[in-house]
C-alpha cells in the first residue's frame, strides 16, 4: 500500500501523471490536516499556522508498481514543486476480506 500526502494545489498534476503511469483505483481523502513537529500549534484549517489543505492518497499496487508511482513523484517534485512538497509512504498490505 502506498500512501502520499500532497498540497491540495497540485491535484490536477498528480490526477494526471496518476493516468500517465496507468493507475486507475486509488482511495483519496480531501482536506486532510495534521500536526507537523517544527509547528508547536495543532493544525486547522485555514489557520495562519496551516494555510495548506492536503490531500491525502492511498494506492494498492503491486511490487513492481511502486518504483514507477515513486518516480512519477519524484518527477513532479521538481516540476511542480510545491511548499509542503509530496510525501510518500509504503506500507504493508494484506487483504483480509
Amino acid at each position: 500500500m502506498m500512501m502520499i500526502v500532497y498540497a491540495e494545489t497540485v491535484d490536477q498534476d498528480v490526477m494526471a501523471a496518476l493516468t500517465q503511469v496507468d493507475i486507475k483505483k486509488y482511495i483519496k481523502m480531501e482536506r486532510v490536516i495534521g500536526r507537523s513537529p517544527e509547528i508547536e500549534n495543532m493544525a486547522q484549517e485555514g489557520s495562519i499556522y496551516w494555510t495548506e489543505k492536503y490531500i491525502l492518497l492511498m494506492l494498492a499496487v503491486k511490487d513492481e508498481e511502486v518504483q514507477n508511482v515513486t518516480d512519477m513523484f519524484r518527477k513532479l517534485k521538481k516540476e511542480h514543486p510545491v511548499k509542503g512538497g509530496y510525501h510518500v509512504f509504503v506500507v504493508p498490505m494484506e487483504q483480509l476480506l
